[in-house]
């Protein structure tokens, strides 16, 4: 999921990934009726990678005064990995419509 003008959606079809950027006007007046649900859809998936993304930022394992120590450096990735995994093992975010 991506702003208009990010160019990677090649690079993401190389990973079996697909890039979801809101549709434009592109020189109309207004936008079509299937643009309109789109960028609505897209919108509201966005609000939930905005609440995971909160999600793992309220861990807080990064923050102190003096800012991240270079020793910590090379441990960012796995630091990051790991809080992402135990917010997945925290409930959904979205519950079933069910």
């Amino acid at each position: 999921m991506a702003d208009k003008g990010f160019l990677i959606e090649e690079e993401l079809i190389l990973h079996g990934a697909r890039l979801a950027i809101p549709p434009g006007k592109r020189g109309q007046s207004q936008m079509t009726r299937k643009d309109v649900l789109a960028t609505k859809r897209i919108a509201n998936l966005r609000i939930h990678v905005e609440r995971a993304i909160k999600q793992i930022k309220e861990f807080n394992i990064l923050q102190n005064a003096q800012g991240v120590s270079l020793l910590l450096a090379p441990l960012l990735d796995d630091i990051m990995i790991f809080c992402s995994a135990l917010c997945n093992l925290q409930p959904p975010l979205v519950q079933d419509e069910k």
